[in-house]
């Protein structure tokens, strides 16, 4: 960030430099038939019914062996490690969905 002083005004440019995560995703999924779903809700209003919207169109298409639930207690938190953990051990892919 750098700052100019320019008589009594200060400016300071906000810009920085992009932070690039050290993630790589998981591998794409050939199809979606008859594989495990996990939702996470962000307890938003109307994120449980949007998700549930989702799922059930996913099941008609595509069918659902199993679907995972969990609800977050707050949107501006960050879904707890150990249900990310168990999301990723028990389904085939995950729904993060948010409402409004």
């Amino acid at each position: 960030m750098t700052t100019a002083v320019r008589g009594r005004l200060t400016l300071v440019d906000p810009t920085t430099q992009p932070i690039i995560a050290d993630f790589t995703g998981a591998p794409r999924l050939r199809d979606l038939a008859n594989k495990r779903v996990g939702i996470i809700d962000d307890s938003k209003v109307n994120a449980r019914e949007f998700l549930h919207t989702v799922t059930e169109l996913l099941d008609e298409r595509f069918g659902v062996e199993s679907v995972k639930y969990h609800r977050k207690p707050s949107a501006s938190k960050p879904a707890d490690p150990a249900v990310v953990t168990e999301m990723a051990e028990e389904c085939d892919y995950v729904l993060v969905g948010i409402g409004d």
